[in-house]
C-alpha cells in the first residue's frame, strides 16, 4: 500500500527569503535618510552598499530556491524606486547634488507612471516589462549615488570629478530611456490590440 507524500507546509510570500531582503531594503531607506541628515556619511554609504548589493541578491535567491512571487514582482521595483527617490531628494536637499536633475529623474518616472496607470486602468494592457535603458538609467542613477555619498565623505577630487560624470550620465540615461520607453510600450499597445 503507497504512503501519500505529505505536501511541504509553505511560507507566506511576506516570509520567502528573496522577500524578506527586498523588505529590508525598504527599512533601510530611512536609515539611509538620517544618516544622510545627519551628515553621517559613512554610515549612509555603508547602508547603501548593503541595500545596493542585496538588489542582485534576492533575484539570485528567489531563482535558487524557485520562490518566485507576486509580491517579489512588486516589491523589488518599489524597493529599488524608494532608495533612490530618497537619495535624490536628500543629497539634492544637503547641496550634494543637483536639484534639476532630480527634479528630471522624477519627472520621468510620474510621466511612465501615470502614463502605466491610465493605461491599466482604461485598457487590458498590462505589458509594462523594464527595458534595457531603463536597467541602464537605474544602474547610472545608483553608481551615482554612491559616488555622491563617498564624495561627501571624502572630498577627494578625483571622486568629485567621478561624481560629475556621474551625473551627466545618468542625465542622458533618463532622457534616452524616458523617450524608448515611451516608444516600447506605444508598440507593445499596438500589438496587443492588432
Amino acid at each position: 500500500m503507497a504512503i501519500a507524500a505529505r505536501a511541504k507546509p509553505s511560507l507566506p510570500e511576506w516570509f520567502y527569503p528573496a522577500n524578506l531582503v527586498t523588505e529590508l531594503r525598504v527599512l533601510a531607506v530611512p536609515a539611509i535618510l538620517v544618516a544622510i541628515w545627519s551628515l553621517h556619511f559613512a554610515w549612509a554609504l555603508i547602508v547603501f552598499v548593503v541595500a545596493a548589493v542585496s538588489d542582485g541578491f534576492d533575484g539570485w535567491l528567489a531563482r535558487r530556491l524557485d520562490q518566485h512571487s507576486v509580491l517579489g514582482a512588486y516589491l523589488d521595483p518599489l524597493a529599488d524606486k524608494s532608495l533612490l527617490i530618497a537619495l535624490f531628494i536628500a543629497l539634492a536637499v544637503t547641496g550634494e547634488s543637483p536639484w534639476a536633475l532630480t527634479i528630471l529623474v522624477f519627472t520621468r518616472d510620474a510621466c511612465i507612471l501615470v502614463a502605466a496607470a491610465i493605461l491599466y486602468v482604461r485598457t487590458k494592457f498590462r505589458d509594462f516589462r523594464p527595458i534595457w535603458w531603463g536597467k541602464a538609467s537605474t544602474t547610472a542613477e545608483l553608481a551615482t549615488v554612491g559616488v555622491a555619498l563617498l564624495d561627501a565623505l571624502t572630498g577627494n577630487v578625483v571622486v568629485h570629478d567621478i561624481e560629475i560624470f556621474g551625473w551627466v550620465s545618468v542625465t542622458f540615461f533618463t532622457l534616452v530611456s524616458g523617450i524608448l520607453y515611451s516608444f516600447e510600450s506605444a508598440a507593445r499597445y499596438r500589438a496587443q490590440r492588432a
